[in-house]
């Protein structure tokens, strides 16, 4: 069967290409004709218009044309080139991003007027300037100027001190929760360690949920600044978050979720039943943090848990006994001083004579 041959002029009526597009690939190697006539007019084959329609499906990816001949000839690995090329993409479609974004706030400056919108362009330029000094004074200056998107790029600032003034910023910004929320929650750890601690910054109780989901991130850091943040926003919901992580699995984090519940105002009850929860560690920080809140209402629960089948827990107890102080609590401690453990006991002894003071222990014998 006789192969058909097309010129060039059918190529392009059928791919919608010019003669000039054709020549250049031909020129530089992408796609060379097969054949020539003998006036030397160039002839394509049907294996030329498949490798031709190859070229423009990867065109149509964005690839460049030398990346297109690295594939079709080299053997390049396809993986490999279209994810670097994604992550061109990304970053080109980020710069786009950020760019309307700041139109969108030049726009709402311009109605003001020209001089305004000047302003918010040099503002900007010092926001983003290599010199941390410098971006650190301008998030301090105006905040209530600065773009909202600028302060939140901010909040990863590889410099600490940018950090916590872009921080500051975002706290003087009202209603921008939801922004910090839908650009940070999905990010990278730092950017999620900076929306924990935002997020604690603003005391919004509407970010209790947000915090209560980073809790349990898998990043240590981020998860034990949730704790503290919940502590910094307060309320029954943060409690509740809070009694949950005394049982992490992680002694930073759960140390965090102790200490902050101690001070959360309504926490008492959350942790008294945390002291007969089936989880050890759980009860061990209940009882810690009992000992901060230091309210005589939990003295009942902390000397049940004096006979907790686990030592770490009645030791805690005993501590938190001490911190709370008041008759009913020395009564317990003084029976601790006979414990058969030897820890127990001098423990006992040292809170017993601070609570005591002058006051002679009911029941304790010396040894």
């Amino acid at each position: 069967m006789t192969e058909r041959w097309l010129r060039i002029g059918e190529v392009a009526r059928r791919t919608g290409l010019t003669h000039r597009t054709l020549r250049h690939y031909d020129d530089i190697d992408l796609l060379t004709p097969s054949g020539r006539t003998d006036g030397d007019y160039r002839l394509y084959s049907e294996e030329d218009l498949q490798r031709l329609l190859a070229i423009q499906n990867l065109k149509s990816l964005g690839l460049s044309l030398t990346e297109i001949a690295a594939a079709l000839d080299e053997g390049l690995d396809a993986a490999e080139l279209l994810g670097r090329h994604a992550a061109v993409l990304e970053q080109r479609i980020a710069e786009e991003q950020r760019l309307l974004a700041t139109l969108r706030h030049l726009q709402g400056t311009a109605d003001v007027g020209w001089e305004e919108v000047l302003s918010a362009i040099e503002l900007t330029e010092r926001l983003r300037h290599p010199d941390p000094a410098v971006r650190f004074r301008a998030a301090l200056t105006e905040p209530e100027l600065a773009p909202v998107e600028v302060l939140i790029e901010l909040l990863s600032d590889p410099v600490a001190g940018v950090r916590e003034g872009a921080t500051w910023a975002v706290s003087q910004r009202p209603g921008v929760r939801e922004e910090l929320v839908s650009r940070m929650l999905r990010g990278d750890a730092r950017a999620r360690l900076s929306l924990a601690h935002a997020l604690g910054k603003l005391r919004d109780q509407a970010a209790v949920p947000v915090l209560s989901t980073l809790l349990s991130d898998e990043d240590e850091r981020v998860a034990t600044k949730a704790a503290f943040s919940l502590g910094q926003v307060g309320g029954s919901d943060a409690a509740r978050a809070l009694g949950v992580a005394l049982g992490d699995g992680r002694l930073r984090v759960r140390e965090e979720a102790s200490a902050s519940l101690a001070r959360v105002d309504g926490a008492l009850p959350i942790l008294t039943a945390a002291l007969a929860s089936p989880d050890l560690r759980t009860r061990e920080q209940a009882a810690d943090a009992l000992g901060v809140v230091a309210d005589e209402a939990s003295v009942e629960a902390l000397i049940a848990a004096l006979a907790d089948p686990e030592e770490p827990v009645r030791f805690a107890a005993l501590v938190a006994l001490g911190e709370v102080g008041g008759p009913t609590a020395l009564r317990a401690v003084a029976r601790a001083v006979d414990s058969p453990d030897r820890h127990t006991r001098l423990l006992a002894r040292r809170l017993a004579t601070k609570l005591s003071a002058d006051e002679p222990l009911p029941g304790a014998q010396a040894r």
